[in-house]
């Protein structure tokens, strides 16, 4: 089971309960993480809580803004929040503001940590991960929506197999023109639509005459595009020809596969001998999909 569909699925359960509808979302995001750590015992194992706990609040705090079905009281508190933490171009700032004007209950602990990332993040452009050890402010991109997450439950299996397969080949591809690609874990339980493939690091490695360092390859995110490609809403949705009829059309995924990866295989094939903008250019005649975004170098 993906670890990042099992603290969504606590976190919406939690959300739904109607014993908890009485309590407000500080106390459900407690009670998410209680059932988090109970879901992740029966479902995969001995739970490292120095990881589960805070991959929960973030999980349950970005759910929070981005809500299908807000109960009143989250209303509520959004509202607030977005208002006062717009008000903040500094995060520290807005944390010692409401330090300050919530002495009475605020306390250092990862829910209010949390939640305190998240409205800022959320009126700044910006989207709150945690790793291991430290909470980190990440470029916001488009938003799964829940009611989308349970339309992929029943494929994401079989998805996300036939994608590893498909991104193996990818890495003989690159073997194939000079390059090398490798990958790390890291202590992260990544994001539902990434399927698994966003739980390690990926870096390629260029061709000796290139002269490049290494750079960055955001796997899970091109599988993100794949299967849920984001919509004119901002938010991610099923691919309408992948899942027509919430069915998998297996040659429109693998094809639309080969097509995401090997567009990135190619700009960066052709930066080898060019600089990166005629490369995007030179990409994009060729009918390949050019992002704005330019790799990082590690």
């Amino acid at each position: 089971m993906l670890p990042a569909y099992l603290i969504r699925a606590g976190i919406d359960w939690v959300r739904h309960n109607e014993q908890f509808q009485d309590s407000n979302p500080y106390s459900r995001c407690e009670e998410s993480i209680k059932i988090c750590q109970q879901l992740w015992e029966q479902q995969i194992g001995k739970a490292d809580l120095y990881l589960l706990e805070p991959a929960t609040v973030a999980g349950y705090w970005a759910e929070f803004f981005h809500a299908e079905d807000p109960h009143p009281d989250e209303k509520e508190w959004n509202e607030g929040l977005i208002k006062r933490s717009g008000q903040y171009d500094s995060f520290e700032e807005w944390q010692e503001w409401f330090k300050q004007t919530y002495a009475q209950v605020y306390k250092e602990d990862n829910i209010w940590v949390g939640v305190l990332m998240t409205a800022w993040a959320h009126t700044h452009q910006y989207e709150v991960l945690y790793t291991e050890d430290s909470w980190e402010f990440r470029p916001a991109v488009s938003y799964l929506p829940t009611t989308e997450m349970w339309r992929l439950e029943p494929h994401m299996n079989t998805v996300a197999e036939i994608l590893q397969e498909v991104w193996l080949e990818e890495v003989a591809a690159y073997n194939l023109i000079g390059f090398s690609v490798d990958e790390q874990s890291v202590p992260y339980l990544g994001k539902v639509e990434c399927l698994g493939m966003d739980l390690k690091k990926y870096s390629i490695v260029y061709p000796p005459r290139a002269q490049k360092e290494r750079e960055l390859l955001d796997v899970g995110g091109m599988v993100a595009d794949i299967v849920v490609p984001a919509g004119d809403d901002w938010y991610r949705h099923l691919d309408n020809v992948i899942f027509a009829h919430d069915y998998i059309d297996v040659t429109a995924l693998v094809n639309r596969a080969k097509y995401i990866f090997g567009s990135k295989r190619r700009l960066l094939e052709l930066t080898v001998d060019q600089g990166y903008d005629e490369a995007k250019i030179q990409a994009s005649a060729e009918g390949w999909r050019v992002s704005e975004m330019e790799g990082t170098p590690v």
